[in-house]
């Protein structure tokens, strides 16, 4: 491949990456807008309903397994260890990168952006049952799992062998797969609020990524901060 194609490829990567991100933003937007005028949008009774009466009992259980550490109380606990781990195994940049990731889910633990009740066995949609931190639009946890997995999962890319990479990407992608469908299985939230976690969250990390990749760039400016973070030991 010549040096002309290489950098071809470079610029449509580097603009896709951008399109993607604005695409997803625009997205979680226009959907949170029609969350907002809407009590409950079409298909999500049914939706909620269906996955509760056919989800696996096992299902269920990995589901409740993983979302005790991803409460209110355990998810800064869960952060704490998982950057701990960061830090341990792939140094003190990739902790930064799981940092910047964490900075972003603080924001689902201040205040939900539409109040909405949580779902319930009757599969009724009750507008004056809303409590912060049952329901809420969107899902924190959904927030937290794309935003902390995802960044783990790409992390590794850069800083695991191929191989301990691949399992970490499978396994972080299980995890986030395995609470998009247990918060609405389990009836913690319902539909459009987990695809309002995905939409916002999604954009976000791409953001975190964008960020982290000018991080050497950026502490140039200030080389002590530079040497402490790029510090070989």
């Amino acid at each position: 491949m010549s040096l002309k194609s290489m950098k071809n490829n470079l610029s449509l990567q580097k603009n896709s990456h951008y399109l993607l991100t604005l695409f997803t933003a625009l997205a979680a937007v226009l959907f949170s807008l029609q969350v907002a005028q809407k009590e409950i949008l079409w298909g999500e009774i049914g939706m909620s309903k269906w996955m509760y009466e056919n989800t696996p009992s096992f299902i269920d259980f990995l589901g409740d397994v993983i979302d005790a550490p991803i409460t209110d109380i355990g998810a800064p606990l869960l952060f704490i260890g998982i950057s701990t781990l960061v830090y341990w195994r792939w140094g003190r940049y990739a902790t930064v990168g799981i940092l910047l990731a964490g900075s972003m889910t603080g924001l689902t633990r201040l205040s939900d952006v539409v109040e909405r009740s949580g779902p319930n066995k009757d599969f009724i949609y009750n507008e004056s049952k809303y409590y912060f931190g049952e329901g809420g639009y969107p899902s924190g946890h959904i927030v937290y799992a794309v935003m902390i997995f995802g960044m783990l999962a790409y992390l590794s890319r850069d800083h695991a062998s191929p191989r301990i990479s691949r399992v970490v990407k499978s396994f972080m992608v299980f995890l986030i797969l395995l609470n998009i469908w247990t918060r609405i299985s389990g009836l913690h939230h319902w539909p459009a609020d987990v695809a309002g976690g995905i939409l916002m969250s999604l954009p976000a990390l791409m953001v975190v990524i964008w960020i982290y990749h000018r991080v050497p760039s950026m502490l140039q400016k200030t080389p002590r901060l530079h040497a402490l973070v790029f510090k070989t030991s």
